[in-house]
């Protein structure tokens, strides 16, 4: 099969590789025919495409098409980058064999998907937040109650499932509530332990097209160990990292150490700076069965949604402390805290811990506290206390409009 000089050339040295951080829009595309993976970041300005950047899972084709329309792009209006073709990717590129000729169209349609995403995202209504708890410790009855935890969160017309809980409880209480997991577009994992990891294999049996984001700890073989007990490995089950494994070579795999932007107004945090010396990981949490190396769990990542009330701050455990990931947050958005939703891991708490992040989180004035899962119980009902007009009983709502 032989390619034009410009084709080798983009191939050999594509332009514009690698994620925005801050992207207004994103735009994800796959061929099941040939098994190319293209993502597409552009950032907007005036109505205009400021940046234009790309990664490619693919032919020579694939990146050089990819590698080509983003020069093409950069600096076009919305209306003429929806109005780029993939016949003039291919013109461009000096022509491209027949048998390749669709990986100008990968290139164009990816494009055409993260305009539409950015103008999603600016429109009344995308930045309304529906969330629905799938997996928790206590949930009312005919749904199964589990230590897990997992979030179906509907936001900018994607669907993002936060965890996985622990076991088939997700899948089972997905379909009372009438959610269809197959329509799953992103998966997050807050961390790698079990009760958040446990469904994922079968998520992904579902949604086998999903993209995964989740930290590059988050595989770590690790335990829980209180002195006098026996180890418990709370690491992330096999199959889920077979699963991870398998889904690497397709591109669709994420690794979130550093703050990774999703999508515009959607964001993971990666690992969260622990700055405060009162709040601690909640637990006798070690990566071996002797107690010696303590794990930090740098894999513990929260998940940032901007509202028109202000950000939305997803947890998993919080194990990096609920006012660390605050801090953070705001740091990394610049944007107020409207809701801060998930478990909070407070149930060993001291009460200097208690008292030190109750007089921290009023600086914040969120207008919603929903502690869940690993909050524990003692600090739920003294925040419920404390904030009486702020807090939402998430076993009673398991579905809030933000």
């Amino acid at each position: 099969m032989r390619y034009s000089d410009t084709v080798m050339n983009h191939f050999m040295n594509p332009r514009n590789i690698g994620q925005l951080p801050d992207a207004d829009g994103v735009g994800i595309i796959g061929s099941k025919e040939c098994g190319d993976q293209i993502r597409v970041w552009i950032k907007v300005r005036h109505e205009k495409l400021e940046h234009v950047s790309h990664e490619v899972f693919g032919c020579p084709a694939a990146i050089a098409a990819c590698s080509m329309m983003t020069e093409l792009a950069t600096e076009l209006t919305l209306e003429k980058a929806l109005a780029l073709s993939d016949d003039d990717v291919a013109k461009a590129l000096g022509g491209l064999p027949e048998a390749k000729y669709h990986c100008s169209n990968l290139a164009a349609s990816a494009l055409h998907k993260a305009v539409e995403n950015y103008r999603t995202g600016k429109s009344k209504n995308a930045n309304v937040v529906k969330i629905t708890t799938l997996v928790n410790n206590t949930m009312p009855r005919p749904l199964r109650s589990e230590h897990g935890l997992a979030f179906w969160i509907e936001y900018a017309g994607r669907n993002i499932l936060f965890d996985t809980g622990q076991t088939d409880a997700l899948m089972y209480n997905a379909d009372l509530l009438d959610i269809d997991l197959s329509k799953t577009d992103i998966i997050i994992l807050s961390h790698g332990h079990y009760d958040h990891t446990g469904g994922f294999k079968a998520v992904l049996d579902a949604a086998p097209n999903a993209v995964v984001y989740l930290h590059p700890d988050a595989p770590k073989v690790r335990y829980s160990h209180p002195l006098g007990k026996p180890a418990k490995n709370v690491s992330m089950p096999s199959d889920a990292c077979e699963k991870i494994a398998e889904l690497v070579p397709k591109g669709n795999v994420f690794y979130t150490a550093k703050p990774t932007t999703i999508s515009a107004n959607l964001l993971v945090t990666g690992t969260i700076p622990r700055i405060t010396e009162y709040e601690d990981t909640g637990g006798p949490f070690y990566l071996d069965k002797q107690r010696q190396q303590e794990d930090p769990l740098a894999d513990d990542q929260a998940l940032l949604l901007e509202t028109a009330k202000g950000l939305v701050v997803i947890l998993g455990c919080a194990h990096a402390g609920l006012i660390n990931t605050l801090e953070y947050a705001g740091e990394i958005t610049g944007k107020p805290i409207h809701a801060v939703i998930g478990g909070m891991h407070l149930r060993a708490a001291s009460d200097k811990r208690m008292e030190k992040t109750i007089e921290t989180l009023n600086k914040y004035n969120c207008e919603i506290l929903a502690p869940c899962h690993c909050s524990g119980d003692l600090a739920v009902k003294l925040l419920q206390q404390k904030y009486p007009n702020r807090f939402l009983d998430i076993r009673n709502h398991l579905k809030i409009t933000l």
